[in-house]
């Protein structure tokens, strides 16, 4: 199917990338990035086709969360998180909002980092690296997690170049800070629940890190916040892949980019899965900034890995958060 720029019923625009990915012209260029730099700047949130990524590699990406899910509970509970190693098992209902606020959310995960070797040095300057906790399962989930891993940073390191050159800043500025980065994913499976007050698959909230990339799922789920305060549903035709922005790219472009609040429910009667990646910085890395702000935008800077530890620690219910409200994440229904 040929999709063109636009807009999904009563949903989120639709961005044909495909300009940016492979040869084009530079009309068709402008394009591309003008068509996505609206999205984001306007809802934030954008469904990208034409984005040059397999299909195989997205479904062996899927079939790798579905065999993890499969495997019996005890089996997964053997590499359950600790605060010194966010890598692993997180049991249904295992974290709360980062507030404090609110009940555990129904999901459970597999949580993955940026690997590194467990000698290298940067682990020393930054105890948020190390090697990754897998699966004790026959299936080869690593194999296909770094597969897809491999093509999600190819193509956020694209979308980059295009925002930049819609924002007139030299992409090297972001892309440099992306070398050692704190990126990471979870693989995730929400089992059906009733609806209740203040339970969620995951509560509304917003993303501290630079991009976000979901796959299509089939039984939906994901819901956003427009500027009119509504929920939508964040529909994903099959082929197409759904973007948003952070915190972090939020605060690069001066608030130009919308960080949007979004949430999860499952009310389908079937587990949801999904395998979010979240693009996000080197450790070292201050966020401020790069062009002016728009007046009304004021946000503190933000030191990549100070924030994060603070962040994935206070996920524990035994543990409040040091940092701003701003940078939790949380954002009140």
């Amino acid at each position: 199917m040929r999709w063109h720029n636009g807009t999904m019923p009563q949903g989120l625009p639709i961005v044909n990338i495909s300009a940016l990915i492979g040869p084009s012209s530079r009309e068709e260029t402008q394009r591309a990035e003008s068509a996505l730099y609206d999205a984001l700047s306007s809802v934030g949130f954008a469904v990208l086709v034409g984005h040059g990524v397999p299909d195989s590699t997205i479904e062996a990406m899927r079939a790798a969360v579905r065999d993890t899910f499969d495997a019996p509970r005890e089996t997964l509970a053997l590499d359950t998180v600790v605060k010194g190693n966010y890598r692993g098992y997180v049991p249904l209902g295992y974290f709360t909002p980062n507030s404090g606020k609110g009940k555990g959310d129904q999901y459970e995960a597999w949580k993955l980092h940026h690997e590194t070797d467990v000698n290298d040095p940067i682990r020393s300057a930054c105890h948020l690296y190390g090697p990754n906790v897998w699966p004790r399962i026959d299936a080869d989930v690593r194999t296909r997690v770094m597969n897809y891993w491999a093509a999600m940073t190819t193509l956020c390191d694209h979308l980059i170049v295009a925002l930049c050159n819609s924002l007139g800043i030299d992409p090297q500025r972001i892309l440099s800070a992306m070398s050692e980065p704190l990126t990471n994913m979870t693989l995730l499976n929400y089992p059906p629940t009733e609806p209740q007050p203040d339970t969620w698959g995951i509560h509304p909230h917003k993303d501290f890190n630079v991009l976000t990339v979901l796959a299509h799922d089939p039984i939906g789920g994901l819901e956003v916040r427009t500027r009119d305060e509504q929920w939508i549903d964040a529909k994903c035709p099959p082929d197409a892949l759904v973007l948003n922005v952070g915190d972090m790219l939020e605060l690069w472009s001066g608030g130009r980019l919308v960080s949007t609040p979004h949430r999860v429910t499952n009310t389908s009667g079937r587990a949801r899965q999904s395998f979010p990646f979240f693009y996000k910085p080197r450790h070292d890395v201050t966020v401020e900034p790069l062009v002016e702000p728009l007046a009304g935008f004021e946000r503190l800077p933000l030191n990549v890995g100070a924030s994060a530890a603070d962040i994935w620690y206070s996920n524990w219910p035994d543990t409040a958060s040091t940092e701003p409200a701003q940078v939790l994440g949380d954002y009140a229904n």
